[in-house]
């Protein structure tokens, strides 16, 4: 999603030096040549290793700030803040409570797992905690205000409210920041997607122990670009996110529930590490797999999908948390009465 908004960045800016117009052709032609040039471009950023990232992310941090901080000036410099305050969207755009509650936590779920995986390699466990709490928190709750005020601030202007046009790229165009807001979003989608990439790729090494980072970034570099067409050929920007998020709910929140299940109050935060990879180690359940952890979480899938077919779930809760803990609950009644039966 990152990548496609990016290119819709790179899309204004060609049409902006190249004078085209917002014909269907212009518009899908231009996207198509940003999605490739952001994919040359992220497969740059993560070749050079881990230590690029490291250093995309401390300029890339720096630029966001500034980009965000010159929209909050514009925005509430163009429209008053009681008028963003009171602006409702229409009827058919308002989405139910549950629905709500679900794309939030997508949303951070997923962003759990990435700094995690980052998180593991600081020097002292509590920064590892504390940091990435109050780190993330801060930036969300921000940079998500100054997307929401933006959006409607971009709505009231124009006197249109379409959720399709509702990304960074989009309504920093409508705002007049220019190409330089443009190429700020190019470069700040870059380094985010670096971080997406690395994890991704050092989730692919832990379950192909043979497969070295470098390929493994490469192939979830390749396969990222081909999702990031399905905007433009199959579905809107906003349909493909948000089924992208009811994916992440769906499949992650069950599997993060087992994660805490099964550190917490199954392995009472002992693990030992060297065992993990380990051929016939002290984790090698089932010639490899942990069959309870299996079973349990395609229950917490199909929990799910069965969640999001009542309507007083989806209008109050969501299906996400409640999946998480039917999921959460199972697997500890059953990993507990396994372990009981194992030690008799």
């Amino acid at each position: 999603m990152n990548t496609f908004i990016a290119a819709t960045s790179i899309s204004f800016i060609l049409k902006d030096i190249l004078g085209w117009d917002n014909s269907a052709f212009h518009n899908q032609f231009s996207i198509i040549i940003g999605i490739v040039v952001m994919s040359i471009l992220h497969l740059i950023s993560i070749s050079v290793g881990e230590k690029s990232v490291k250093w995309i992310e401390r300029f890339g941090i720096i630029l966001v700030i500034i980009l965000v901080t010159w929209e909050s000036i514009v925005v509430l410099k163009t429209v008053p803040f009681h008028e963003i305050v009171k602006w409702q969207p229409a009827a058919k755009f308002q989405l139910p409570s549950g629905k709500i509650v679900d794309i939030l936590a997508a949303f951070n779920l997923a962003w759990v797992t990435a700094a995690a995986d980052f998180s593991r390699f600081t020097k002292d466990k509590h920064a590892a905690t504390t940091a990435s709490f109050f780190g993330a928190n801060v930036g969300l709750f921000w940079f998500a205000f100054i997307g929401l005020i933006a959006t409607i601030a971009t709505a009231i202007t124009i006197n249109k409210f379409d959720p399709n046009n509702a990304d960074p790229s989009t309504i920093a165009a409508k705002l007049g920041l220019g190409i330089l807001a443009m190429l700020v979003i190019v470069i700040t989608s870059t380094t985010a997607n670096a971080v997406n990439l690395m994890a991704a790729g050092s989730a692919m090494t832990n379950i192909f122990h043979k497969l070295k980072l470098t390929p493994a970034l490469w192939i979830v570099t390749l396969v990222a670009t081909v999702m990031t067409f399905i905007p433009v050929y199959v579905a809107s920007f906003l349909t493909t996110f948000e089924t992208f998020l009811d994916g992440i709910g769906m499949f992650l929140g069950p599997e993060i529930a087992i994660f805490l299940i099964d550190f917490f109050f199954i392995k009472k935060k002992d693990y030992q590490v060297s065992e993990f990879a380990k051929p016939n180690g002290k984790y090698w359940y089932t010639k490899g797999v942990n069959l309870i952890a299996i079973i349990t979480w395609a229950i917490g899938v199909l929990s799910y999908l069965g969640l999001n077919k009542l309507d007083f779930i989806v209008q109050t809760v969501g299906a996400t948390f409640p999946a998480m803990i039917i999921t959460a609950i199972l697997y500890y009644l059953v990993s507990a009465k396994t372990k009981k039966a194992n030690t008799i």
